[in-house]
C-alpha cells in the first residue's frame, strides 16, 4: 500500500531545508554523504512496493501480452460460421430429395446454428440439420468445430427405429470403415471426446465392441473427424466434407 508521510524515505534534514525549518545542526547531521545516498538509492530499487506471492508464470505473462490468439480466434470463428452456413444450404437442398426412417416432426429445412466459449473450456460452433431432439428420441446430424480438437460430423439417432439403425450399421461396416467412420462408446450422445475407450472404428472385427456399447446405450452416434492438418480443413472445404459425410451415413436412415 502507499506509504504515509511518516514512512517517507527522504532524510528529515532534506525535508527541513525545503521547508525552511529545523536547526542547521539537525540538518547537517541528517544529510548522508553522497556515497551513502547512492547506496540507499540502489537498495530502494530492489524493494517491491507491493510484496506478495506471484501468481502468474513467465509463460502466462507472455500469453497475456500477446493479442494474436484473439485476432486469430475471431477470424477462425467467422470462417466457420460461413462454412456452416454453406453446409446448411447444401444439406437443405439434398434433404428435399430423400425419404427417411425418422420420427415425425424432424426439421429438414432450418436446423440450428450456434456457438459458445466453454465446451470443456474451449470455443466451439455447430450446425444441426436435420434436427430433432427430445428426451426419448433423436434424429440429428451435427457438424461441430471444437477449438483444439478439429471438426466432427455426427449422425445421432435414437427412438423407435434404433434397432434398425444398428442393424444397418453392422451390415455396412466394410464401407463405413473405408470412409473413416467411428461409433461413440460414451454414455451419452453429447460427449464429444474421442479416442481409446471413447470411440471405436466402424469396421469388420469390431462387432463385439459395438454390441457391448449397444447394450448400455439408448442411442447410436456415428462420426467422421477432420483434423486441422487435413486438406478439407486447410482448403476451407468443410461444407463439401459435411455433405459427403452425411451421404456416407445416409443408408442407415433411408426409408
Amino acid at each position: 500500500m502507499p506509504r504515509s508521510d511518516s514512512d517517507s524515505p527522504e532524510p528529515r534534514g532534506r525535508a527541513n531545508r525545503l521547508t525552511g525549518s529545523g536547526s542547521p545542526e539537525t540538518d547537517d547531521a541528517a544529510v548522508a554523504p553522497s556515497d551513502e545516498v547512492e547506496s540507499l538509492a540502489g537498495r530502494s530499487s530492489d524493494v517491491r512496493p507491493f510484496p506478495g506471492r506471484e501468481v502468474y508464470s513467465r509463460e502466462e505473462l507472455q500469453v497475456l501480452e500477446d493479442t494474436t490468439p484473439f485476432r486469430v480466434r475471431d477470424k477462425v470463428m467467422a470462417s466457420m460460421e460461413r462454412s456452416f452456413s454453406d453446409l446448411r444450404t447444401r444439406l437443405t437442398s439434398h434433404l428435399r430429395k430423400g425419404h427417411y426412417l425418422a420420427p415425425a416432426g424432424v426439421d429438414y429445412r432450418r436446423g440450428k446454428v450456434g456457438q459458445g466459449e466453454h465446451l470443456d473450456g474451449l470455443p466451439y460452433s455447430f450446425v444441426d440439420l436435420p434436427r430433432y431432439i427430445t428426451e426419448d428420441e433423436c434424429f440429428t446430424y451435427r457438424a461441430l468445430f471444437w477449438w483444439g480438437d478439429g471438426v466432427s460430423f455426427s449422425l445421432i439417432l435414437g427412438g423407435d427405429h434404433l434397432g434398425i439403425y444398428r442393424r444397418r450399421l453392422l451390415e455396412n461396416l466394410e464401407i463405413l470403415s473405408a470412409l473413416g467412420v467411428y461409433v461413440s462408446l460414451a454414455d451419452n450422445p453429447w460427449d464429444w471426446q474421442r479416442g481409446k475407450g471413447l470411440t471405436v472404428r466402424a469396421q469388420p472385427g469390431k462387432e463385439p465392441d459395438l454390441l457391448r456399447a449397444f447394450r448400455k446405450q439408448s442411442f447410436l452416434k456415428c462420426s467422421r473427424f477432420l483434423e486441422f492438418s487435413d486438406s478439407e480443413f486447410r482448403e476451407n472445404r468443410i461444407d463439401e466434407a459435411g455433405l459427403y459425410t452425411f451421404q456416407v451415413l445416409e443408408p442407415l436412415v433411408l426409408s
